[in-house]
């Protein structure tokens, strides 16, 4: 039986569910989120995208992704952060695209205070997550100037959305569009060192800096394993797959990042690491000091160089290859993960165990 009691329970219970309804209405709206009519935020971008000289992505000083310039070149493009290091044309061809097919959709705040719900707040300002994306023309022109922000994926599937507005202008948009900026620098590059295949590589020898050698060489012509010349009968082999990695590093090697090797001393010291392909191309790695030191507690922080040297009876595929690869290393230097330079330092004892044991 419903009683006057329950009756005024109830209404209040559905006053109070409105009120808080309201509210977060109100909260919501006080984003501003307008729908507009869908338009191109930059309509001509896309007819004048081959006038572009320059994009740069600027962020806030304590951002650990840092500024990244970008410079037309010819038919290519330069990272002006990585001593002039080439970026990836692919990379910039998209960027551009994506900025002519940028979409305003809805109006978001217009709030400076808010800014920061929608990484939008202004990089000049310590702490901000946005990217400010400047284009410019060759004779100075700005073409575009754009805070971007958070991105929203679609959850109809559809279109990924990112938050954006124009840095000279408070008013915040939701727009449709794949806007992918990079963050830090190597990303804007090609990484690789070299790509020697496996199937080339016949011997290695890698020196380390306290002077032990170690000697790999492929068990036969067309096996995939490599063994440890001069191995004492005392010790063996404790990892194939190790012993092979450590004679084909070269293969598909990708750096973290890259410099001229302009300023850094490559040291004999240091050790170096030699590849030799069944052409009997050598491939030989050297190692630099990096300048800016590092933490004393941790492993030292070293670049690493690659010459390569061609012989004369050398196939033409060889050769294209090697040529290859010389203009991708030629006057600079580059740091690898970690893992890579264990494989690059390895050594007969860190390969082997001692036969007695299980």
């Amino acid at each position: 039986m419903i009683t006057q009691r329950t009756v005024t329970l109830l209404g209040t219970l559905t006053l109070l569910t409105a009120i808080g309804a309201s509210v977060a209405m109100v909260d919501r709206l006080s984003d501003v989120r307008t729908e507009v009519e869908a338009e191109l935020l930059y309509p001509d971008f896309d007819r004048r995208a081959g006038e572009v000289q320059q994009i740069e992505v600027i962020r806030a000083d304590d951002n650990e992704d840092g500024t990244v310039s970008i410079v037309r070149t010819g038919d290519g493009w330069i990272l002006q952060q990585r001593d002039g290091f080439p970026a990836r044309t692919d990379t910039v061809r998209k960027l551009l695209f994506d900025i002519g097919q940028l979409e305003l959709i809805e109006r978001k705040t217009a709030d400076p205070g808010r800014f920061n719900r929608l990484d939008l707040r202004d990089v000049a300002q310590e702490g901000s997550k946005a990217s400010r994306l400047v284009v410019t023309s060759a004779d100075g022109e700005t073409l575009v100037d754009l805070h971007v922000g958070k991105r929203r994926d679609s959850l109809s599937g559809g279109e990924p959305m990112v938050y954006v507005r124009r840095t000279d202008d408070t008013q915040s948009y939701l727009a449709e569009g794949s806007l992918e900026i990079k963050g830090k620098a190597p990303l804007w590059l090609f990484r690789e060192v070299v790509d020697v295949p496996q199937a080339d590589i016949r011997r290695a020898a890698i020196v380390t800096a306290d002077g032990s050698r170690l000697e790999l060489e492929r068990v036969s012509d067309d096996g995939r394993d490599f063994r440890i010349a001069n191995l004492p009968d005392s010790r063996k082999i404790d990892s194939q797959y190790a012993v092979n990695n450590a004679a084909t590093v070269l293969d598909k090697l990708l750096f973290d990042d890259v410099r001229t090797a302009d300023g850094l001393t490559f040291d004999p010291d240091l050790g170096h690491a030699e590849y030799t392909t069944a052409d009997g191309v050598l491939y030989t790695v050297e190692f630099a000091k990096d300048p800016a030191g590092g933490d004393a507690a941790e492993k030292p922080a070293h670049w690493l160089r690659v010459r390569i040297t061609v012989p004369e009876g050398a196939s033409d595929e060889a050769r294209a290859l090697a040529e290859k690869h010389r203009e991708q290393t030629t006057n600079w230097a580059f740091r690898i993960s970690e893992w890579e330079m264990e494989r690059l330092t390895a050594t007969a004892e860190s390969l082997s165990k001692p036969a007695e044991a299980s």
